[in-house]
């Protein structure tokens, strides 16, 4: 099974999909991070040399190539999720949990390093951005509240305790 980590930057995708690949035993992808190796630079480099739609292009061939793997734990970048034909090759192809937590704790996780992050221009537009893309993430096979307080454990045993219950309801 695949599972893809599905959420808002700042929400522990790479931190949480480490760990939950390490329980299950599965190899982790973190989809920014095979984008930059490709591309020999960074994610704000990219879009101030390339442009955001050259950006998403590579981030689909990308992600297109988890077709390959037979099982594996996927950190997909924050708008990955927000384009209709990765939001079906998704669900066709593995199981998508969104990382949801409040915006007020992603924007303190994020703190300085926003100004690394090309969608993070100033605080009102990310927060916009939040907003606008949560509907997208709502569209997950489930959805798991973090809280401040947990462990990147904690989640990824809550994380766990999804998969049954979903994956036994989709082949019913």
């Amino acid at each position: 099974m695949k599972i893809y980590l599905i959420g808002f930057m700042g929400a522990g995708k790479t931190t949480i999909g480490r760990t939950l690949a390490s329980r299950l035993g599965a190899p982790f992808f973190d989809l920014d991070e095979l984008v930059e190796s490709a591309e020999k630079m960074s994610i704000k480099d990219i879009f101030a040399q390339q442009g955001e739609p050259y950006f998403r292009k590579r981030e689909r061939d990308i992600l297109r190539s988890t077709r390959y793997l037979d099982h594996a734990v996927i950190a997909t970048g924050g708008g990955t999720f927000t384009f209709e034909d990765n939001i079906q090759f998704i669900q066709a192809e593995g199981f998508s949990v969104f990382l949801s937590a409040p915006y007020a704790l992603l924007r303190s996780r994020v703190g300085d390093k926003a100004a690394e992050r090309p969608m993070f221009r100033d605080d009102v537009a990310a927060h916009e951005l939040y907003n606008t893309r949560l509907r997208f993430y709502r569209m997950c096979d489930a959805t798991i509240e973090i809280r401040e307080d947990e462990s990147p454990m904690e989640i990824v045993e809550r994380i766990l305790l999804e998969l049954p219950k979903k994956r036994s309801r989709r082949t019913s």
